[in-house]
Parts: structure tokens; C-alpha cells; sequence
């Protein structure tokens, strides 16, 4: 017996055992949610130094782009040469990244040992400083007063108490050894693969384009597409023109506390350059360390440092953070906000670093679909017009009422001969020539003969 299928139940079947597989992966999700956490994060962990050669091929990228431009224009002009252009260019932004990076670490980590060292040296002195102080804060509440004495001499003297108390933080120390030597090693290979990343950018790019027209229709081809650019626009925009004016506002940082004869200066100026990256909060984390740590030297040095903190981030809000990044995102401030909150509590330092980026390539395609949608219904995209009532615009135009007798008998119609003798004024105006133009039309008609 021959079976013949149906096309129409077959679809029925498909589409129902479609939503029974999607709702038995839900509730394995929500009764297995932490296997399937632990799962992605080995999975996250493994792939770790791919992730972190394309996030190095991705900072190093627009040097070595740079590198060659420079090179094409101004000294080898001839085509041909390509590898040997590449090898140079990948060379001279290795060695820019990571002598950056070298002089980053050596300028921070010798001078936090000392700021360390200096700090437990003058033990000391320092705590009757800081006594000095809560006795003139304090001056007018003698109970908070000793409170508070009594509170911070137990803390310094009782030299047992601190090791107890920070026996468990050297315990995360330890284990965070060893997280700091994968991430080093995790480091080291994806700087290896961001080598190898550059050197065939260009095959790499192109077989990305291969699979994707020949997995998807045309429409869906120019989306992917669309996407890719948007994405390498507003991220190599803004976090590229952040790292640059995160160094400049390290180095000016660095040159006014010298000025001004601030200790720490190149440790202050390291923190607030690293956090000016993080957009909105980068300011306020660079300066409550630099601001405490100063506040145990002296506290008159703490607000003048504050007072300088503040001054030098308007600058760089108002004046050179624009000039260096301009309009990147369009992101608003309220969505800015919520974005560094959001990636921020999913991914601590990296989520905030990418979450203005990401939220602003998410923003931007909704406004666009949006704004399609209105079009297809012929309503204006402009937000201005959905400030007041929307009711305004879905108004039906009024219809027009007939014309009544007395109406018509209003009306003054001219007649045919009054319109037929407008008309042959108005040709004869048109046809109407001037003296100037007679007397070109006779030299013409002169030339012809």
C-alpha cells in the first residue's frame, strides 16, 4: 500500500514537535541552570586565548593599517611587496602594543611596591596623623571621638588581630596566583594567534563572507553584512579614540601632580588614565583610591587632588573627549547609565568597557527598525511629533461638504470668450519679443543666407 504524504499535516507535525523540543530545552534550562552555567563558563575558559587574539588583533589592527598606509604614500609607492609590508606592519604594531604594555607594568608595579613599602615604613607617623585629624573633625562630639580612637588603635596596634582578620584575602591572594598565571599564559597564545590573525586578515575576512553567501539568501547576506561593518565602525571608534584619550589624560595628569609636587604622582596618574576608559563611572573609580590613599598623607593634598580630578574630567568631557571621539555611539546618557549597570554586573571591568559600544549597535538598530516601521505606515519618525497627544495623528482628514445653490450662485464662472482672448494675450506676451532679440534673429537669419 502505497502512503502518500500531506504536505499541510506534515507542517502541523513539524511546527508541533518544534515547540514541545523548545519547551522541554526551557525547563531542562531553569532545573538545570547551574550544570548549564558551568558548562559555558569551560566552555568560555577553553576558547580563552581565541578570545584574547581577537581582542589583541582588534587593538593592534588600526596600527598596522596605519603602518602601511604611511608606508604605500610615502616610501615604497611601487605596487607589489605585500607580504613583506605585512611582516613590517605586523612587526611595528607588535612592538608598539607591547612596549606600551611594558612600560605601563614597569611604571606601575615599581612604584606601587614603594608607595607599599613607604606606606607600612611610616606606619607610625601616619597613625598619628590620621589620630590628629579625627580629633579635629571630631572636635565637637567627644563620644563619637573616642569611639572612633578606640575603634583605630585596636586596629593598629593589635598587630594579631589585623594578620587574623587578613589571613582570608591572603588565602584569595594565593588562589588568585594561580588565576593570574593562566591569564598570562592565556595572554601570551593570543598574542600568538593575533600574529597569525593579521598576517591573512584578509583570507580570513574573506572566507567569513564565503559562508555566509553561501549559507544565506541575498536580503540576509546584505543584513550580515551591514551588521559586520556597523559593528567594526562603532567599536574600533570608540574604543580605540577612548585608549588614546585615556593616554593623553594619564600624561596630563602626570605633568600637573609634578607640577604641583603631589606624591604618588605616577601611580595617581596610571589609575586615573586605566579607569578613564570605563565611560560615565571611570572618573569617580580613578578617583576614590587616589583621593584616600592621598588623605592618609594629608588631607589638605586630598582635596586639592579631588578639586583637580574634577577639573581635568570636565575637560576631558567638554573638550577633548569629543574632539578625539565625537559622536561614535548617539548613545543618550540615561541609556549610557544603564548599559555600564547592566554589562558592568554580568562582566566587572570588561562588561563596562564594551557596554557603551554594545548597547549603542543595539540602540541604533532598533531606532532603525522603529523608524521602518513608521514609514511603512506613513506616520513621521521625527520624536518630536510624539511629545504631545498621539491621537493628532491618527486624525482622519475632514471631508468637504457639497456645494449648496446659493453657493453655486455665488460663484463667477467667465465664459468662453473671456477665456479664449486671456489665452491669446498670454501668447502673444510669450511671442512678444524685444528689439534685442529682433536684431539677433535678423544676424542669424543674415548667416543662413
Amino acid at each position: 500500500m502505497k502512503i502518500r504524504a500531506n504536505r499541510k499535516y506534515t507542517t502541523i507535525a513539524f511546527y508541533a514537535t518544534a515547540v514541545i523540543a523548545v519547551n522541554v530545552l526551557l525547563v531542562v534550562a531553569v532545573l538545570k541552570f547551574s550544570t548549564i552555567m558551568k558548562i559555558i563558563s569551560s566552555l568560555v575558559s577553553a576558547i580563552s586565548p581565541v578570545i584574547w587574539g581577537l581582542a589583541i588583533a582588534f587593538l593592534m589592527n588600526p596600527l598596522m593599517v596605519n603602518f602601511e598606509k604611511f608606508v604605500r604614500k610615502r616610501i615604497y609607492k611601487k605596487e607589489g611587496g605585500g607580504k613583506l609590508l605585512r611582516a613590517c606592519s605586523v612587526s611595528f604594531a607588535s612592538i608598539v602594543f607591547l612596549g606600551v604594555l611594558a612600560g605601563l607594568l614597569w611604571i606601575v608595579i615599581p612604584e606601587l611596591i614603594n608607595s607599599i613599602k613607604e606606606i607600612f615604613g611610616n606606619w607610625g607617623e601616619l597613625t598619628d596623623k590620621v589620630q590628629s585629624w579625627i580629633d579635629k573633625l571630631f572636635k565637637n562630639y567627644p563620644k563619637a571621638a573616642s569611639t572612633v580612637t578606640k575603634k583605630f588603635k585596636e586596629l593598629s596596634t593589635d598587630f594579631d588581630t589585623i594578620y587574623e582578620n587578613a589571613k582570608p584575602m591572603l588565602e584569595d591572594i594565593l588562589s588568585g596566583a594561580w588565576d593570574f598565571i593562566t591569564v598570562i599564559k592565556d595572554f601570551i597564545i593570543g598574542f600568538i594567534i593575533s600574529i597569525y590573525l593579521l598576517c591573512s586578515k584578509e583570507k580570513f575576512l574573506a572566507q567569513a563572507k564565503k559562508i555566509v553567501i553561501s549559507t544565506t539568501k541575498k536580503s540576509t547576506c546584505e543584513k550580515i553584512m551591514h551588521l559586520a561593518s556597523r559593528i567594526n565602525t562603532v567599536f574600533s571608534g570608540f574604543l580605540v579614540g577612548k585608549i588614546i584619550d585615556s593616554i593623553i589624560i594619564g600624561f596630563i595628569c602626570f605633568i600637573c601632580l609634578t607640577i604641583m609636587n603631589m606624591p604618588y604622582n605616577i601611580m595617581i596618574s596610571v589609575i586615573i588614565g586605566v579607569t578613564n576608559v570605563i565611560p560615565f563611572f571611570g572618573p569617580i573609580i580613578g578617583a576614590v583610591p587616589s583621593t584616600l590613599l592621598m588623605l592618609i598623607i594629608s588631607p589638605q593634598k586630598a582635596i586639592i587632588l579631588l578639586i583637580f580630578i574634577i577639573i581635568l574630567q570636565q575637560f576631558d568631557g567638554n573638550i577633548l573627549g569629543p574632539k578625539i571621539l565625537g559622536d561614535s555611539t548617539g548613545l543618550p546618557g540615561f541609556w549610557v547609565l544603564v548599559s555600564i549597570l547592566f554589562f558592568g554586573s554580568l562582566w566587572n571591568f570588561i562588561g563596562m568597557l564594551i557596554a557603551v559600544p554594545t548597547f549603542a549597535l543595539i540602540y541604533s538598530f532598533v531606532r532603525e527598525a522603529v523608524e521602518a516601521r513608521l514609514k511603512k505606515k506613513k506616520l513621521p519618525v521625527d520624536t518630536a511629533y510624539y511629545m504631545e497627544d498621539v491621537e493628532h495623528l491618527y486624525k482622519k482628514p475632514e471631508r468637504r461638504k457639497p456645494l449648496t445653490a446659493e453657493d453655486l450662485e455665488k460663484m463667477v464662472i467667465p465664459s468662453a470668450d473671456e477665456v479664449n482672448e486671456v489665452n491669446l494675450e498670454y501668447e502673444e506676451l510669450d511671442t512678444d519679443d524685444g528689439p534685442e532679440q529682433k536684431a539677433l534673429q535678423k544676424e542669424q537669419e543674415a548667416e543662413k543666407k
